[in-house]
């Protein structure tokens, strides 16, 4: 389930990360522009080495029930150049509730890559996962990372407000959330959003 996802949307594949995708990853995760709404902020070649150890390492231990962190490689369909990342993990503030994030290299914005990949984690999340609830928590200056989420067909529930201050890169965010019963009437509608476009 974790270690052998393969999706094949209509531009992108979905794939674990590899040791081998090292340079693409960090060449991913040192660009100021995709890293900016990120505590992380822009990483040294020593920082993205190590954090994709420990995501390639999560693969062994993710459950369904526990996951630790599950994120895939996101690669163009065409050519098999990794073009930014896409998973699900705990909440940092709240690590009983699932969060979708992504990232998608600066020089491929504009094109639709983050919702293609967002919806096929979202989609794997609830039908071969199981999950009840996904959220997704977006600082309210990225106007890009909210048009997604709306897109996606998740449900702004408000302002995060009031956190310790060990989780005070979240205050102010917005918080998005759907829920396995909320995505399933939608679809018996005829629709994730009444009509999913990119942009």
């Amino acid at each position: 389930m974790f270690k052998d996802l393969y999706i094949e949307t209509e531009r992108l594949l979905l794939r674990p990360f590899e040791m081998a995708d090292l340079p693409a990853f960090h060449g991913l995760v040192s660009q100021p522009e995709v890293m900016r709404y990120l505590p992380e902020g822009a990483m040294s070649a020593e920082e993205a080495q190590r954090i994709l150890t420990w995501l390639i390492e999560s693969y062994d231990v993710n459950r369904p029930d526990r996951i630790r962190k599950f994120t895939v490689a996101v690669a163009l369909r065409e050519g098999h150049e990794v073009a930014g990342w896409c998973g699900l993990g705990p909440l940092e503030y709240d690590q009983d509730r699932i969060e979708l994030y992504y990232g998608i290299s600066h020089s491929l914005w504009g094109r639709g890559f983050a919702t293609e990949a967002s919806q096929a984690m979202l989609d794997y999340g609830f039908q071969t996962i199981g999950l009840e609830e996904i959220v997704a928590v977006v600082n309210p200056e990225n106007t890009a990372s909210r048009r997604v989420v709306e897109k996606l067909g998740m449900l702004c529930r408000g302002e995060i407000r009031g956190l310790p201050q060990a989780h005070k890169d979240y205050e102010g965010s917005i918080l998005y959330s759907l829920c396995r019963q909320e995505r399933d009437v939608r679809e018996r509608r005829g629709g994730r959003d009444g009509g999913l476009t990119r942009g």
